[in-house]
């Protein structure tokens, strides 16, 4: 408050200081222009120019202001734009990842001026369209986003390579990545096209040795991953030569999973083991295998083993009878008694056996041994039994 009183003083002694001057002496101006001459004060001269100084900057901030405006507007048109852009790219991007794929490739394509456009929208664009069957269409436009360098070239180089699986074309696939340096072809998603090269050209043992990789990227489902796995060593096994040990050696190599109980890759080992006629070897597989588990191929083998390997499994069977529930452990113990010459024991295995399970082959076992025996009325109502069972199946 006092330093606004010391303001109003000074600016009134002031203001009576320059009223007195002005009183005292106005001064003179004349100007002349030819004909014409104005007259006038020194002050009112100098309240001319100061407010000529005014209305001059004023008129220069109205039209600065005026020229201004095509650009804000500008910005705010291209500010728009960029907007529409990215609602364009987030609908392409959510209509891929709902398998909506014509709706992907519109969005994508229509994305936007190319500088505003990122390295995934050529990419996605031509994958969509891949989706849609449009192959020459995807590969027109990965071609362009190479020749524009929209996109590195090694995801132009997957992009395109998947588009030819997806076309079934593997040549042409595989052409596309040998242009991947070492580096690229390391990365998961190569890996994966690689995978998918392989099963398409069943190229079993390449397929096994990519299935590691690809789990530890996650690049594939598991349970596709799991298929091919299954389907690959199933193949593998086929296609081994004619030695059995190469046949033994893959079963070794092979994941504990297609190992575990029930796995068709046991019983494809078995038959392979057995159309080589390798005795010995099936013996062994079989007497390992039942250390851990008792499965239906393993004891069916029995009835195929010559008597030696045979009566050598009976040790192993034994120790899985408590377990038999259908009856399998005992009938395969009743064939090797049959081989042992051991009538009293077969027939009453055959009858344990038939006991935990009348199935069709435990009832026809048992009364053929009846048979055998003399016991034609018990034999005979069991055969009409198996055959009335047979028929209420039908």
């Amino acid at each position: 408050m006092a330093r606004m009183s010391l303001y109003l003083v000074l600016s009134l002694f002031a203001g009576a200081i320059l009223v007195n001057t002005i009183v005292q002496d106005p001064g003179y101006l004349l100007m002349t222009w030819g004909d014409w001459q104005a007259e006038t004060s020194v002050w009112l001269a100098l309240s001319a120019l100061l407010l000529a100084y005014i209305v001059i900057g004023l008129l220069l901030r109205v039209v600065r202001s005026t020229l201004r405006v095509p650009k804000a507007l500008q910005r705010w048109l291209g500010l728009r734009s960029v907007r529409g852009a990215h609602r364009r790219a987030d609908k392409g991007f959510a209509a891929f990842f709902e398998g909506r794929w014509d709706v992907a490739e519109k969005a994508l394509r229509k994305a936007g001026p190319a500088d505003e456009q990122t390295l995934l929208h050529p990419l996605y664009a031509a994958l969509a369209a891949a989706r849609r069957g449009q192959t020459e269409r995807a590969l027109a436009l990965l071609d362009q986003a190479e020749t524009d360098a929209a996109a590195p070239l090694s995801l132009v180089v997957m992009a395109r390579a998947e588009c030819h699986l997806a076309a079934m074309a593997p040549d042409r696939a595989e052409q596309a990545l040998d242009q991947l340096s070492s580096a690229e072809r390391a990365l998961p998603r190569a890996k994966a096209l690689q995978a998918e090269f392989a099963y398409a050209q069943r190229d079993w043992q390449r397929l096994i040795e990519l299935l590691p990789d690809l789990r530890r990227g996650r690049v594939v489902p598991e349970h596709q991953a799991a298929a091919w796995e299954r389907e690959a060593w199933l193949a593998a096994l086929s296609e081994t030569g004619d030695s059995t040990s190469t046949a033994l050696s893959l079963w070794k190599r092979a994941p504990d999973s297609l190992k575990s109980e029930g796995q068709p890759f046991w019983g494809a080992l078995v038959t392979r083991l057995q159309s080589e006629e390798d005795w010995e070897a099936l013996q062994k597989a079989l007497q390992e295998r039942l250390e851990h588990y008792c499965e239906s191929a393993t004891l069916q083998t029995m009835f195929a083993l010559p008597e030696r390997q045979a009566i050598k499994m009976k040790k192993s069977i034994k120790r899985w009878c408590e377990q038999d529930a259908e009856g399998r452990c005992h009938a395969a113990l009743a064939h090797i008694a049959q081989l042992e010459g051991d009538t009293e024991a077969a027939g009453s295995l055959w009858e344990q056996a038939y006991s935990r399970c009348p199935s069709a082959e435990n009832t026809a076992k048992w009364s053929e041994w009846l048979r055998d025996q003399g016991e034609e009325g018990q034999a005979s109502a069991l055969e009409a039994e198996l055959l009335a069972t047979l028929r209420q199946d039908r």
